[in-house]
């Protein structure tokens, strides 16, 4: 069993709106494996960078433990999730790459 660590976190209020406004979908993995609006990072996510240009935003993962990984990754992929995964052949280290589907469709 892969094991998680809960990150929770409350959007400040605005004080410009007089009107709630509509939630914006959560647009990160680690929202995607905890499926409310917390983030749950995986134990595995040991080394964890976010890149972003022009609309998009790319998250990048190296993990020794890809084994532990394939479960989340299948979760990821089904939550809409362009789930790449490269193995580094000079160590036991895979490097995975996580974009959102209508994003990479759409570049």
């Amino acid at each position: 069993m892969t094991s998680h660590t809960r990150i929770t976190h409350t959007p400040a209020p605005r004080a410009a709106d007089a009107r709630p406004a509509a939630a914006a979908p959560l647009r990160t993995p680690y929202h995607s494996l905890s499926g409310a609006d917390e983030m749950l990072v995986p134990d595995w996510a040991q080394r964890r960078s976010v890149y972003r240009s022009s609309g998009r935003t790319l998250y990048v993962v190296e993990t020794d433990r890809l084994t532990d990984a394939r479960s989340d990754l299948k979760r990821l992929d089904r939550a809409g999730w362009n789930v790449t995964v490269s193995e580094l052949p000079s160590s036991a280290r895979a490097r995975i790459a996580l974009t959102r589907k209508e994003l990479a469709r759409a570049a």
